[in-house]
């Protein structure tokens, strides 16, 4: 079964848990509604073929009813199903640890109930709210009922396998005390010692259990999920991989054309040159590998003809390789299509109207259609510019969704930055000016506008937001897209960028953040498309849930990702 990954997959290492890998949330026909990964031994490859021979043969087949643990590949997969509402949630350790989870069962069946409750309410929730919302809630879940063992260990004495952590709901401190009456052996005894009894700050720092958790505790939860870990390398100063010696020539996968290249090579020997009947057949396979990867059949044509051109003519040796021969071209040939007609860089132009001491803020505006990451994209940005040496304030013009403002807020206190917000029903362009204002005069160097989101074809709302950037004059119009959608992508750009530039001096949208991005495997050729046919550049892809988890988009990037097997 094909899996389909959301905007709040979570593939960053992560260490809330001690014992568990990973966690699924999926319904029933096996596409995902939320995943996390809790170590970094499990790579998100690695749990996918876990949850999709999960799905394939115990769940479809029925194996084992509703409430179970198989092992599969060196690791215990546990799950329980809501067959109510068609749901089934998962956890992954290793195999090794089988049995002695004893807090698992009941933990389990209260994110069933919890994500029963959470999805009733408005069903299957956009990304950012299963972010903002349904990820504390589990992250508070996990520690909860290590916690909640550990204490029981203290004061029952068990071990790992102890009764005292069989139901995290048992009444544990009766029980040992019954134990200890009983004589039942000298570890039941001692934990009837009086000197060893929990003080009140050390019960009070074990116990999570509490539903209304203080702000501290809230905004600590957030920070665990979306602050970098220390000394993880941010996503746009890590450097592109070099090509393996074997780079597309794998048999099976996308490779199969860079197979076919390399035994066409293997046939022109000596100092012979190749011509374009050598080339024909496999650029053929080139173009229907690119389709096949979302690059548009036109685009697909114009990379094969520059490859082509590249190629033909060029004098192989007998050692020629497709690393060293093809890729250089296809290189050349996807940053011709890709290359935008007006380049931005935000930063570069942020500190270069800093420097013109004109006392007014770099202005971004971020829109794009609901539940895409508008808010996040916007977090990530503005961690990357203040590491950067900026002073962001973040501005909440988003009036209409509810909650829209609490999750900025949340955001802001993340990163120590200045929100400003005048609540909800509010006219989004006088919130944006004001915004400004407050940024000249608090030294604000950039102000970064949040709005509402909203479908291309809705005029009334692409008026209100027009109206937004002709009264503001933003520096530049950010428009965020998930690389999910595939070519529909370009038909919102397109509409969009139509719209904001219908009445104002501007050219319309300025940059593209490309969301999800990491989970889209090898279908990349969305944003070769998306950047050739708008001309628009694409200025990161966001590739995890973290705020350092942006990346810049690289031609070798690109080709990388569209023929890795």
């Amino acid at each position: 079964l094909e899996i389909f990954v959301r905007e709040n997959s979570n593939l960053a290492p992560r260490r809330s848990s001690k014992m568990l890998d990973g966690v699924y949330i999926f319904l029933q026909s096996g596409v995902v509604s939320y995943e996390k990964l809790l170590t970094p031994t499990l790579t998100p490859s690695k749990a996918r073929n876990l949850v999709n021979e999960l799905i394939g043969v115990h769940i479809l087949e029925s194996r084992g009813g509703d409430s179970t643990t198989v092992v599969i590949d060196n690791y215990a997969v546990e799950w329980r199903r809501d067959n109510s509402l068609g749901f089934v949630v998962v956890a992954i350790y290793g195999s090794v640890l089988r049995g002695k989870l004893t807090y698992l069962g009941g933990l389990l069946d209260k994110v069933v109930k919890k994500w029963r409750k959470f999805i009733e309410v408005g069903g299957e929730p956009e990304p950012e709210k299963v972010t903002t919302e349904w990820e504390p809630v589990l992250s508070r879940m996990l520690r909860d009922a290590e916690a909640s063992s550990l204490k029981s260990k203290f004061e029952g004495g068990g071990d790992d396998r102890g009764r005292a952590g069989e139901n995290p709901n048992s009444n544990s401190t009766n029980r040992a005390s019954k134990e200890s009456k009983g004589g039942k052996g000298k570890k039941a005894a001692a934990s009837s010692n009086p000197n060893k009894k929990l003080s009140k700050n050390q019960a009070a720092a074990l116990d999570f259990s509490g539903e209304n958790l203080s702000e501290d505790q809230m905004l600590q939860d957030a920070k665990d999920t979306f602050m970098p870990d220390e000394g993880e390398v941010a996503g746009w100063d890590e450097e592109d991989e070099e090509y393996s010696d074997d780079e597309g020539e794998k048999e099976g996968g996308g490779g199969g054309w860079g197979l076919g290249l390399k035994n066409m090579l293997s046939q022109v020997t000596g100092n012979r040159v190749l011509t374009e009947a050598d080339l024909g057949p496999v650029l053929t396979t080139l173009q229907q590998t690119l389709v096949s990867k979302n690059v548009a059949s036109e685009i697909a044509a114009d990379i094969c003809t520059s490859v082509r051109s590249s190629l033909v003519g060029k004098k192989m040796s007998t050692f020629s390789t497709v690393k060293a021969t093809v890729l250089p071209a296809l290189e050349l040939a996807l940053e011709r299509v890709m290359t935008p007609r007006q380049p931005i860089d935000i930063l570069r132009d942020c500190v270069a109207k800093r420097e013109t001491r004109s006392n007014s803020p770099y202005t971004i505006v971020f829109v794009g259609i609901n539940g895409v990451g508008k808010s996040t994209s916007l977090a990530k940005t503005a961690y990357y510019l203040k590491q950067n040496g900026c002073k962001p304030l973040i501005a909440a013009c988003d009036t209409f969704r509810s909650g829209a403002v609490e999750q900025l807020n949340v955001h802001a206190k993340c990163l120590d930055v200045p929100l400003f917000q005048k609540g909800y029903s509010k006219d989004p362009s006088s919130v944006a000016k004001a915004a400004i204002s407050k940024a000249k005069e608090d030294g604000n160097d950039v102000v970064l506008v949040d709005t509402a989101g909203r479908m291309q074809n809705n005029v009334p709302l692409m008026t209100a937001l027009n109206k937004l950037i002709v009264q503001n004059k933003p520096d530049a119009v950010i428009f965020v897209c998930e690389a999910l959608v595939g070519n529909d992508g370009v038909s919102q750009l397109q509409m969009f960028s139509q719209a904001l530039s219908s009445s104002s001096s501007k050219t319309g949208v300025d940059g593209v953040i490309l969301t999800k991005f990491d989970t889209v495997s090898d279908k990349v050729g969305s944003a070769v498309t998306l950047s050739h046919v708008t001309g628009v550049p694409v200025i990161f892809v966001g590739v995890g849930q973290k705020y350092n988890h942006l990346k810049r988009l690289s031609t070798r990037a690109v080709v990388k990702s569209l023929f890795k097997d």
